[in-house]
């Protein structure tokens, strides 16, 4: 244990406190993991040595490479059909910094002049940790009862693309609760006449979808699908077809 790093060490113990954040449903804890830890882990993978970068040097190599990487992880996410919400993007990240600090590790391993993370020696007593501690748990019990919960509506064809008005044929509408278990109710209106109306429950992450025919839209230049929670709209899509 001597042996690992100090930035190894503390990288290691975010990424597990963000993890633990994420999955405890307090993403604001995870935001290190996204916003600094992968390009860092990167820059010491690539440059090992204490004279290779000085600080600052480091740090703006560190943002540089962490936009990068991640923008990068997203595209692949996205390219493997993965959808970037429940966390998939943010468990890719976190692999990805685990291995890239693992590598900067060996690559530091008996050299003497291998690159550390210099920490400020900071000692608290008890009295003060206890309330420190407390305050801490606070704030993340705040930011977890104020966080905003997504819920998707968007439309898709028989081939899971968008809708061509082109080509126009069954349509199939997706919503996608990321919260937890609410109330919805899902209105079809075409040219201002209900075509349909829908309501129904979800669990947290889960889909539910329903077809649109072409029989349906046949002859109608506007269709408008809203979503409602609590009687409130909140998700709107439009559908313009060729008459």
């Amino acid at each position: 244990m001597k042996e690992i790093p100090r930035d190894a060490a503390l990288t290691f113990m975010l990424l597990f406190i963000g993890a633990a954040g994420a999955y405890l449903g307090v993403p604001l804890v995870a935001f290190p993991i996204v916003l600094i830890l992968p390009g860092y882990a990167l820059s010491v993978a690539l440059f090992p040595r204490k004279d290779d970068l000085d600080p600052i040097e480091r740090l703006v190599m560190s943002i540089g490479l962490n936009v990068s990487l991640v923008c990068m992880l997203a595209v692949g996410t996205d390219a493997l059909g993965m959808s970037l919400w429940n966390s998939r993007l943010l468990i890719h990240v976190a692999i990805a910094t685990a291995v890239l600090m693992i590598v900067s590790m060996l690559r530091r391993r008996g050299d003497e002049d291998a690159y550390d993370l210099k920490l400020p020696e900071i000692w608290i007593s008890v009295k003060r940790a206890v309330p420190i501690l407390f305050l801490v748990m606070a704030i993340v019990i705040v930011l977890s009862m104020e966080q905003e919960r997504p819920v998707e509506l968007y439309l898709t064809d028989q081939n899971g693309d968008v809708p061509s008005c082109s080509e126009m044929s069954d349509v199939r509408i997706v919503v996608a609760n990321h919260a937890g278990k609410a109330s919805y109710r899902l209105d079809i209106i075409g040219d201002g006449r209900t075509l349909s109306s829908h309501q129904f429950a979800l669990d947290g992450e889960s889909i539910w979808s329903v077809n649109l025919s072409s029989k349906e839209l046949r002859n109608r230049s506007r269709v408008e699908i809203t979503l409602y929670s609590d009687g409130d709209p909140i998700r709107r899509v439009h559908l313009l077809t060729k008459s």
